[in-house]
């Protein structure tokens, strides 16, 4: 089972460690919004993200697609319902919802 820690000692660690960083010597500086730490006379370095090989031919997927579309809108053929020739059973109710009696109907 691990621990967890809370924030308030998270916090607590990082200030120890930040206090400890100055205390060694080190130095913070503070850039305003907007500003980039990079130094202004160099280019700037490519993204991470850029890839040195060709780009790849799409595979487009409109049949695909479509085929599975038109498995959606596909109808099957109704259901033929047989109509029940056995008697089912009718409650009579009176005025005030009341069930007075029960009678058998092939309707």
């Amino acid at each position: 089972m691990t621990s967890r820690s809370s924030k308030n000692a998270i916090r607590r660690e990082l200030r120890r460690k930040t206090a400890e960083f100055l205390s060694l010597g080190g130095e913070i500086k503070k850039h305003g919004a907007g500003e980039t730490g990079e130094p202004a006379d160099k280019p700037r370095a490519r993204s991470a993200f850029v890839s040195s090989e060709p780009p790849k031919t799409r595979t487009y997927i409109n049949d695909v697609v479509l085929a599975l579309d038109s498995r959606k809108t596909k109808k099957s053929p109704p259901k033929v319902i047989k109509a029940s020739k056995q008697p089912t059973k009718k409650i009579i109710y009176d005025d005030f919802g009341e069930p007075i009696r029960e009678i058998w109907s092939t309707e």
